[in-house]
């Protein structure tokens, strides 16, 4: 059989299109889709951009190389934009032709509207050629022809012998004793670099069974690798694997096509085979040898904390070391990855000499430790290769470290136009901290915003949209900041402080409608669902408090602190629902929340005070009294209510009425009050016929609130006339009720002046 390898691939040129923060809608009541297309890591993503009425209409569906798109119902046009795929629109569909065939992977996002949709193209499907042939055969003279057999140096050699397995712990492999006498002289002619000449002979041999033709593919698979052909060399070990009945030869097999990966960069595709051969070989020789090389490809993938805990168990050779240093210090595991550092490099310090990657991380662990003399000196040194980028902008950080903004802010501007969006985005990212240290707003909101428009598939574009939610809540711009807070909170894996700034605008907005419309009751209905949260109930306590006059938003909340809160916020919230419904005249929903608080630790002073006004309410003033007394830590609205209570006994003699009488003036005493309750309780005094301790009490009154007009004409009445008249000379300016009894009063006492001169 002729085994033709086939690539196919799609070719499609990257061009950057800031994204627009919201799609205009165009005259004539069609909307607006805006379509933009690049080409990614494996796949390539189309987006959609329009209004969110249309964006949520959008379904996908496949038809060989065309890609459809349906939003039902929906009017809409097309922004004209260049775009490197050929689309054409059909009513309320979008139909996409491609180059070749994909697996689709589709979502909507928020902020703006957006229909995203992933292709990632077809792998060719392998032909099942040992099925069908009795000998695996190539006609290689397609492709190495005489006079064009690549030179082979004594490294490659060497790779070739490794198979391409990445360099790791572990024995030599033994493979020419594995294959079949017959085929060793071939294997001989490998190792002497002459793979053209097995190519050659290959032909002649026939596989007389399953174990010659397992040796075969295999001897295919190191003649590709000589002749640098890869793939293929993954293809003919995949079949050496399935056919070999050798444990040994299987084993080889499984664990070299593994390291072909490694080497061909299909990490997702190494680690499967080392987690197989892990799984099917855990006593194997070279077990060592494949945990080195799953935690290199898990490494790869940014699976750190897997790659360390299989590193741990890939011996104690000099790779293996800085190798879990690096994936150590990838997760700021700062003091685990310098003291794996030291230890690796008390074995060999010139390996930092061959791995750029590690050159950097080790400066950054210095930086992340305090060392900063060494960081500098070390990162400073990384004056070119594939981290020379992230030095910079790790002397960026040091700089901001040691308050020398202008120095942090070149580091930063010398990296920000690179090509790697990692490296870009990082440097846009501590840009626009070392302006929000500096108080230029503008400036970094400037530099969030690039990273939001232009780059919402980075990995910090969480952190970034965090950062302009603040940003834009600290400008009083509330509804733009609680936009972005609720992309995040939407998503996957929210960061915690999203909610956090949450909390903070909910307990800044007031119960009336600030600038921009917005109201407590609005934004709660908006963002409640994310924060009603165990973990949280001091903070929803607190909202149900403000809520209180707001209807339904407060039972709501207040009947999920009852169902799912601690017995402590239970308690609490059980009081404020007994609270509401006792003032809207509803008892025995009052009572069923007051026996729940009851029945839940921390009811305290709460339960009596609604307990006495649901007493009160029912026409039972003595009880209610009673209930009162039992307060512990009085407050105002306390003794307002035992004034209440005292007044509308009738018997002031009863001894309850004397003994909340006592009560009230002991607290009085014993702290410091408003005028109101001085008042509240003369007031008493003076209806009870004791006046002269009345007016004591509203003596006190008046030094408190000297303009109250009740508390100067209830002294006037009381006292002197000097002291009379002066205050209903005072009373007397105003224009009410008070000012026309102290004109009468004035006119009494001007009176009786006369009667008393003339008699």
């Amino acid at each position: 059989m002729k085994y033709v390898r086939v690539v196919i691939f799609i070719i499609i040129s990257l061009i950057s299109i800031p994204i627009i923060a919201d799609a205009s809608v165009p005259e004539g009541g069609a909307d607006l889709l805006q379509i933009r297309a690049g080409e990614h890591s494996g796949f390539l993503r189309i987006v959609l951009e329009g209004r969110s009425s249309t964006i949520s209409e959008g379904r996908v569906s496949q038809q060989g190389k065309d890609i459809i798109v349906r939003f039902t119902g929906r009017n809409f046009e097309i922004k004209k934009t260049g775009v490197p795929v050929v689309y054409r629109t059909d009513r309320d569909t979008v139909i996409f032709t491609l180059k070749q065939a994909g697996k689709l992977k589709s979502y909507s996002l928020q902020g703006p509207s957006r229909f995203v949709i992933d292709v990632y193209p077809e792998e060719e499907i392998e032909k099942k050629q040992a099925n069908i042939e009795t000998k695996p055969e190539v006609e290689r003279n397609q492709r190495i022809k005489p006079g064009t057999v690549p030179a082979v140096s004594s490294n490659e050699h060497s790779a070739a012998k490794k198979m391409g397995a990445a360099a790791n712990p572990g024995k030599v492999f033994d493979e020419k004793s594995l294959m079949p006498e017959k085929y060793r002289a071939m294997w001989s002619l490998l190792d002497s670099g002459n793979f053209y000449a097995v190519l050659k002979e290959l032909p002649r041999h026939k596989p007389e069974n399953t174990e010659s033709l397992a040796a075969l593919n295999y001897i295919y698979a190191r003649v590709s690798i000589m002749a640098k052909q890869r793939l293929d060399a993954v293809k003919y070990l995949r079949l050496a694997y399935i056919y070999a009945t050798d444990s040994a030869l299987k084993e080889l097999a499984l664990l070299k096509r593994a390291g072909l990966y490694l080497d061909l960069k299909l990490y997702y595709e190494a680690r499967a085979d080392y987690i197989v051969f892990i799984r099917d070989f855990p006593s194997s020789e070279y077990i060592e040898k494949a945990h080195y090389g799953l935690a290199t490809s898990l490494y790869r993938i940014e699976s750190y904390q897997e790659a360390i805990e299989n590193y741990r168990k890939s011996g104690n050779s000099v790779w293996v070391l800085y190798g879990m240093a690096n994936a150590m210090q990838r997760l700021e595991m700062v003091q685990e990855a310098k003291k794996a550092y030291d230890q690796a490099m008390l074995i060999d310090k010139t390996f930092i000499k061959s791995s750029p990657e590690t050159a950097y991380l080790i400066g950054e662990n210095m930086r992340m430790s305090g060392d900063m003399v060494n960081a500098k000196i070390t990162l400073s040194q990384i004056e070119s290769g594939p981290y020379r980028d992230n030095a910079i902008i790790s002397l960026g950080l040091i700089a901001m470290e040691e308050s020398e903004m202008r120095e942090a802010v070149r580091r930063f501007k010398t990296v920000a136009p690179a090509r790697d969006q990692r490296v870009k985005v990082q440097a846009l990212f501590n840009l626009a901290l070392v302006y929000l240290k500096e108080g230029n707003y503008k400036e970094a909101t400037s530099s969030l915003e690039e990273i939001r428009y232009n780059h919402i598939d980075s990995n910090m574009y969480k952190e970034a949209i965090l950062a302009l939610a603040k940003i834009y809540r600290k400008g009083g711009r509330v509804k733009e900041s609680l936009s972005l807070l609720k992309e995040l909170v939407y998503g996957k894996q929210p960061p915690a402080e999203a909610f956090n700034v949450l909390e903070e605008i909910v307990l800044e907005t007031g119960t009336g409608p600030s600038q921009d419309g917005l109201t407590l009751a609005k934004l709660w209905s908006e963002v409640g669902m994310w924060l009603v949260d165990r973990n949280r109930e001091e903070f929803l306590l607190k909202v149900a408090s403000r809520l209180r006059h707001e209807g339904t938003p407060f039972i709501e909340l207040c009947s999920w602190l009852v169902e799912n809160a601690s017995e402590q916020a239970r308690a609490r919230a059980a009081i404020d629902l007994a609270g509401y419904y006792i003032g809207i005249g509803s008892t025995d929903l009052s009572r069923n929340y007051i026996d729940i608080a009851r029945n839940s630790r921390g009811a305290g002073d709460g339960s009596s005070r609604v307990e006495a006004r649901i007493l009160d309410s029912e026409g039972e003033p003595i009880a209610a009294l009673k209930q009162i007394l039992i307060i512990k830590d009085t407050e105002k609205s306390d003794l307002a209510m035992l004034g209440s209570l005292i007044s509308k006994i009738d018997d002031p003699g009863m001894k309850e009425v004397q003994r909340a009488m006592a009560y009230y003036e002991r607290k009085l005493n014993e702290g410091e009050w408003d005028a109101e309750s001085y008042i509240h309780f003369a007031d008493i005094l003076y209806m009870n016929n004791d006046s002269s301790k009345a007016l004591k009490y509203y003596r006190i009154a008046a030094e408190k609130n000297p303009d109250n007009e009740w508390v100067m004409y209830r002294v006037a009445r009381d006292t002197e006339r000097p002291e009379a008249r002066d205050m209903f000379s005072r009373l007397e300016k105003g224009d009410n009720i008070y000012g026309r009894l102290a004109k009468s009063k004035l006119m009494e006492m001007s009176l009786l002046n006369k009667v008393r001169e003339v008699y």
